[in-house]
């Protein structure tokens, strides 16, 4: 291994110094290389997590040559740091299993930058993925921080992935009124709605015989982008609906019997 120690004083710190040059010069270059790639196409929740790899080891590079030169044995340091890896995966198992898992998320890609998720008790859009953790933000606009291991070791449902998404609404009717005349008020909503999809064909039915009210109910496929403002939009137009054509949207009631005794104590 090549020895630094004929060297006198200042010319080590010189090539310390440009050794410190170098890896700034590498960093940069990182930068660069990452912001092309994700202009190439790469998912930007990728980058914390890419970045961070990447510089981390052009910094423990950096050291170990900035020991060499200022003439420790760093042979030594990494023989030892090598017996003593069992010990430190041990002691650091939980860290380990969050940078595994983040490399797992980064390669197999449940999910991208900008896709809500819910995973456990973990609901958010996506912002990135890091070495150790995965930044999402919530509808409610919190920030969360949830371990990569968390998300790894859960089922993951991807609001997001799909482009189409079926959307059901269900409403209940009177006992009294015509299940016809309400599926009809249905079918014509959703034949004057340009945004719902022809295929799958939409479906009218009754879904249950409740205790108050007839549910009907109509499914239909929509752009997933769409879901949300569509939903809004025909539940309060059915209800507009039923309303102009005098169909009863019930709630439930609760008759009450009193009986009083013939002979009322004194």
């Amino acid at each position: 291994m090549m020895t630094f120690m004929h060297q006198s004083l200042l010319q080590r710190l010189i090539l310390a110094l440009l050794v410190l040059g170098m890896a700034k010069i590498l960093l940069i270059l990182l930068r660069r290389i990452i912001a092309k790639a994700e202009m190439r196409g790469m998912d930007s929740s990728a980058k914390p997590l890419v970045y961070s790899l990447f510089s981390y080891a052009i910094y423990v590079i950096t050291v170990l040559l900035v020991l060499h030169i200022a003439g420790v044995n760093t042979a030594g340091l990494v023989a030892m740091v090598g017996a003593a890896s069992l010990a430190i995966g041990l002691a650091l198992k939980d860290t380990l299993s969050n940078i595994a898992s983040g490399l797992l998320l980064l390669f197999l890609r449940p999910f991208k930058a900008g896709d809500y998720i819910e995973c456990g008790n973990i609901k958010g859009k996506i912002v990135g993925i890091g070495l150790f953790n995965t930044t999402l933000d919530t509808v409610e606009g919190m920030f969360v921080s949830a371990p990569n291991s968390s998300l790894w070791g859960q089922p993951i449902v991807n609001f997001s992935k799909n482009t189409n998404r079926r959307l059901q609404i269900t409403v209940g009717i009177s006992y009294g009124d015509s299940m016809e005349k309400a599926l009809n008020i249905l079918r014509d909503l959703v034949e004057k709605e340009p945004l719902f999809l022809k295929k799958p064909a939409p479906q009218f039915f009754v879904s249950e015989l409740a205790d108050s009210s007839v549910d009907i109910a109509f499914r239909v496929w929509v752009k997933n982008c769409n879901y949300y403002d569509l939903l809004w939009k025909y539940n309060e137009a059915v209800k507009r609906s039923f309303d102009e054509a005098g169909i009863t949207i019930p709630f439930p009631q609760r008759t009450v019997h009193i009986e009083t005794s013939d002979n009322p104590q004194k």
